[in-house]
């Protein structure tokens, strides 16, 4: 009784807001059907997500298939106009698998959404983020807890999230969050290559890359959008197929659902800039590629969405001279590209040795405002600390074990 009385009585800044409506959607058919005010959204959007975007995002649904358990939060205005966009996901948590909760779409499987940022129009953010709290309170939600993940710390939603959970005082717990290298221009390609690596290491790539260079004319190449899409979609394809991903059945041509989806998700994105091709080639040959999500406005960022490289030239390290040149690339004078988002793990050693900065991704654990709310948040505070103190004599075990050595 105390949850359905607290949560009928908003708080008075509450009322006072502009009507907004929060929805949720549950099939292609009717995220389709938003796709002109979808579009409107991801262009005016607070803080850009490449993929929550519709020309990313449609073609995943519509190649791959609705995700088990995914919706899709919106928030209107009563014109119509979309102000939020969300996918999440609904999943059970806690002893038994109890409590329903609400965790965004980062990283779902298969794996290709690689950032969890909401899409809220920079001009109503606030309102639009404030409306799907209320919502959250009213139980109109299907779910206990919502669990946001995936998103950048330091940018505008993870700035405007921490103030209006503050303001709200709504129950909410930060846990351990997700952190992955990043590409950041420093003073200059030279300093930042000085900083990153090693003279010997430094020395051993030059040796490997003039290797290269007695083997025939080598360069780096970046799509433009006006240019055919069709010939570097099917250069990527065919590369990253020939490697290791081909052999375990995970590169995207090894499924016809996947090639569907990025042929499709290319044709939608390139010719905005929103998407792009970075390779390395020798004699036109690429021996190296990338494929880029990007901030469509001139040096704005971008994300490593997809990687491969010709294992026939693997002693050279063609993915490591393109990442090179991809540091290269931030430091000219006006680059095409600001940062580069990896979008890799910590542990992966191809980016982490060569890129110096880190992204913190942020993991919050928000719960309703009442009583029950507070109750599962306190509740999931106590076990993510018992959960800290288990953890610290193994990491301390390890570390003795790793001196002794």
């Amino acid at each position: 009784m105390r949850d359905e009385e607290e949560a009928a009585r908003p708080p008075e800044a509450d009322r006072q807001q502009p009507m907004i409506s929060v929805e949720l959607v549950t099939n292609v058919a009717s995220l389709r059907a938003l796709l002109d005010a979808w579009l409107v959204l991801a262009s005016a959007a607070l803080e850009p997500n490449p993929f929550f975007h519709p020309g990313f995002y449609l073609p995943l649904v519509e190649g791959l298939g609705w995700p088990v358990g995914s919706v899709v939060i919106v928030a209107r205005e009563r014109d119509g106009a979309l102000l939020a966009l969300l996918p999440v996901l609904a999943a059970r948590e806690g002893p038994g698998h109890l409590v329903p909760v609400l965790r965004t779409a980062y990283n779902p499987s298969p794996v290709h959404g690689l950032l969890g940022t909401p899409l809220l129009h920079r001009e109503r953010a606030a309102q639009a983020l404030d409306a799907i709290l209320d919502a959250f309170d009213r139980r109109a939600l299907p779910g206990r807890l919502l669990e946001l993940v995936g998103h950048a710390t330091d940018g505008p939603f993870g700035r405007l999230l921490e103030a209006r959970l503050a303001e709200r005082s709504q129950p909410s717990l930060a846990l351990a969050g997700l952190s992955r290298p990043l590409l950041r221009a420093r003073q200059s390609a030279e300093d930042y290559l000085e900083q990153a690596l090693g003279g010997r290491h430094r020395r051993e790539l030059g040796r490997q890359r003039r290797q290269l260079e007695r083997q025939g004319s080598l360069r780096f190449v970046l799509s433009r959008p006006e240019e055919r899409l069709e010939p570097w979609i099917e250069r990527f394809l065919t590369l990253e197929a020939a490697g290791w991903k081909g052999k375990a059945g995970t590169a995207l041509a090894s499924r016809s659902g996947d090639r569907w989806f990025f042929e499709r998700a290319c044709r939608e994105l390139a010719p905005s800039g929103s998407l792009s091709f970075v390779a390395l080639a020798l004699e036109e040959r690429p021996i190296a590629m990338a494929c880029l999500l990007r901030e469509a406005a001139p040096g704005g960022g971008a994300f490593v969405f997809k990687i491969a490289y010709d294992e026939e030239f693997r002693r050279q390290s063609p993915g490591m001279q393109l990442l090179l040149e991809l540091v290269r690339r931030v430091h000219e004078p006006a680059p095409a590209i600001g940062w580069i988002d990896s979008c890799a793990s910590p542990r992966d050693t191809l980016y982490t040795q060569l890129w110096l900065d880190r992204r913190e991704l942020g993991h919050r654990l928000i719960g309703p405002r009442t009583f029950t709310g507070r109750v599962l948040v306190a509740a999931a505070s106590r076990v993510d600390r018992l959960r800290r103190r288990a953890h610290r004599p193994a990491a301390a075990d390890a570390e003795a074990t790793s001196r002794s050595a």
